[in-house]
């Protein structure tokens, strides 16, 4: 049995009595970007992320880059990210005009490890704030993110932040409705970003993304910045970006936020009933901390045979994913940064060994069992 890594047919299915008209109102009224669908979206994302406001950008890197510039962080700050993620949030650091600090991760949830960059914010603090020793670049956030649906120990990094005076963000790219210590995702910290692509657990119908925060300064510039920086049509505060969402990607979210609970739920149902078919074999399972509410975006396996059993599971029709193949710091992209192999272990280690198995909303009993078969007889091989 063939079993995809990702049905967004059977999504759609689903919501297609509800999005479509939604659609169509969108397309009758000939207003196409921003508009009342987008607002109603935006108001209904605020309260799944547990904060006052959110903007509704264009993609998920727009969101990171529009967080960033929106704060009071100063040009060229340091800003701590963990190299085992999507490019994006290293690139919106970038694009914000700051240097990305990279800080390993835990070895069992994959996040950024607090106890890492408190030795780090130690080390490095010298006579005044901490200083990246290979940029020079004065740190001055950190930019947590939610890897494979979890999210990373916000209120930990919380502490520190508030103890170096520091400012924490959240990337919350793959956790939409997740929590951490009753917390929603997306209320960590100073502000939050999403991403909206399709395969995320709350997809649009093509690019967008959001920046969620409680800080009304920040919601007011980031809202101008998304829109050329302004605050009236044709008077310009800043120099901002065309970082608009569409409304009819305004229309398709404001649906999923009423189905985003439900898919989660089941996520985390195939998610479990996975660790049992799984359980006893030499593979390292997904594990979720004891304060947190694990969405499963991704459902990622550790085995440093990963490549092997990932050409097995091919072989009978599995789908499966890397997230990520190579750490941040080992891209030429960043190399400016003087990173080398064995900097950060971890890192190293997920990138090298971690596989993503199929799950999806609706998943079957037996597709799962297909899977599972599958990998048992890899290891019984």
């Amino acid at each position: 049995m063939a079993v995809p890594f990702l049905d967004l047919k059977a999504i759609y299915r689903e919501i297609r009595a509800e999005v479509t008209p939604e659609i169509n109102e969108v397309l009758e009224s000939c207003g196409y970007v921003l508009g009342p669908k987008v607002a109603a979206f935006e108001e209904s994302f605020s309260r799944i992320s547990g904060t006052d406001y959110c903007v509704g950008v264009s993609n998920g890197t727009a969101a990171i880059h529009c967080m960033l510039s929106a704060s009071s962080l100063e040009p060229g700050s340091g800003v701590i990210v963990p190299p085992n993620t999507f490019t994006a949030t290293a690139e919106g650091v970038i694009l914000a005009g700051m240097v990305p600090v990279f800080v390993d991760v835990e070895d069992t949830t994959w996040n950024l490890d607090p106890d890492l960059v408190a030795a780090f914010l130690k080390d490095n603090r010298g006579a005044g704030a901490p200083t990246d020793p290979g940029t020079g670049a004065r740190i001055g956030a950190v930019l947590a993110v939610d890897l494979y649906g979890q999210p990373a120990d916000h209120p930990r990094l919380e502490a520190l932040c508030e103890e170096y005076g520091l400012l924490l963000f959240e990337d919350a790219a793959q956790a939409h409705d997740a929590a951490r210590a009753g917390r929603p995702a997306g209320s960590f910290g100073t502000a939050a970003s999403f991403s909206f692509y399709p395969g995320k657990n709350m997809g649009a119908f093509g690019e967008a993304g959001a920046v969620t925060t409680s800080d009304e300064r920040l919601f007011r510039k980031a809202r101008s910045l998304r829109d050329h920086g302004s605050r009236d049509k044709y008077f310009y505060d800043y120099v901002g970006h065309n970082y608009r969402m569409c409304a009819i990607q305004g229309a398709v979210l404001g649906v999923k936020t009423r189905w985003i609970r439900r898919w989660n739920d089941l996520r985390r149902n195939a998610a479990a009933r996975y660790a049992d078919l799984l359980a006893g074999l030499p593979l390292e399972l997904p594990r979720e901390a004891p304060d947190s509410r694990h969405v499963f975006h991704l459902y990622a396996v550790h085995t440093p045979r990963r490549d092997a059993l990932r050409e097995h599971l091919q072989a009978r029709g599995i789908a499966t994913g890397i997230h990520y193949p190579y750490p941040l710091h080992l891209q030429k992209a960043y190399e400016n940064l003087g990173h080398r192999p064995g900097d950060f272990p971890n890192s190293e280690r997920n990138s090298r060994e971690n596989l993503t198995l199929p799950i999806f909303p609706g998943i079957t009993p037996e597709q799962q069992d297909e899977v599972a078969g599958a990998v048992g007889e890899f290891f019984g091989g």
